[in-house]
């Protein structure tokens, strides 16, 4: 199961952006730029994933003291439990990822730049922010809902608020826009942006998201259990 909330809200924001078309290449300086500031950005994000990792595994360690809770959860609700774990553990990372994510995006907007394809990446990646902060401040506790949920029969009336928010989060219908634009924007640095283009090219198309491979560990206890239909 993938939980990509965070391109869902963004690209749904997109709808209201101005429409994309093919990036244009101005001259060089800006996408160097960006590709100085991208680069950074790169660079600071793997320096602190080691932090990050301990984050997300305090948080691994803690929804296990109630895998006996999930296992009495009937096979309608674990998809969203699992939605809301993935939130819960991605917001261990977003903890330390979150001011790099900022930092980066605002050294974004300090470029000077006429480039249509590179001005909408950044403002949709600024939408990426505002979504992914939306998202994981639904992922504050885990066992408490989970349990309270449970003493409630696991009622569809009975979801706890953050895993009601995380489901309405899900439904936004999303926009292609945000995403081609980011595109359009990678293609401009592989070809204006200079030494180590094709690297940040790489990191923007990516955008701003905790990325599934982080989320899923093997052997996870929690995954386990929900993973299983019951």
């Amino acid at each position: 199961m993938r939980c990509r909330l965070l391109a869902v809200i963004a690209l749904a924001g997109a709808a209201l952006a101005p429409g994309a078309g093919a990036a244009r290449t101005t001259g060089r300086s800006d996408a160097r730029a960006f590709t100085t500031a991208t680069l950074a950005f790169d660079l600071a994000r793997g320096n602190a994933d080691g932090r990050a990792e301990r984050l997300a595994d305090a948080r691994r360690a803690n929804a296990a003291t109630c895998v006996e809770t999930l296992h009495s959860a009937p096979a309608a609700r674990r998809d969203e439990l699992l939605r809301f774990y993935f939130t819960w553990v991605g917001a261990g990372y977003f903890t330390e990822d979150e001011p790099i994510f900022a930092r980066w995006v605002r050294g974004l907007k300090r470029v000077p730049t006429t480039d249509p394809g590179l001005r909408r990446a950044r403002a949709g990646l600024g939408r990426e922010l505002v979504a992914a902060r939306r998202v994981y401040a639904q992922g504050r506790r885990f066992c408490s809902p989970a349990e309270e949920w449970a003493r409630a029969g696991w009622t569809r009336a009975a979801r706890p608020a953050p895993v009601r928010r995380l489901a309405e989060l899900a439904s936004l219908k999303p926009d292609p826009r945000l995403r081609r634009d980011v595109t359009a924007a990678a293609r401009v640095l592989r070809t204006a942006g200079g030494e180590g283009a094709a690297l940040a090219a790489s990191a923007l198309r990516k955008g701003i998201d905790e990325r599934d491979d982080r989320l899923i560990e093997a052997g996870d206890p929690v995954i386990a259990v929900l993973s299983d239909p019951g």
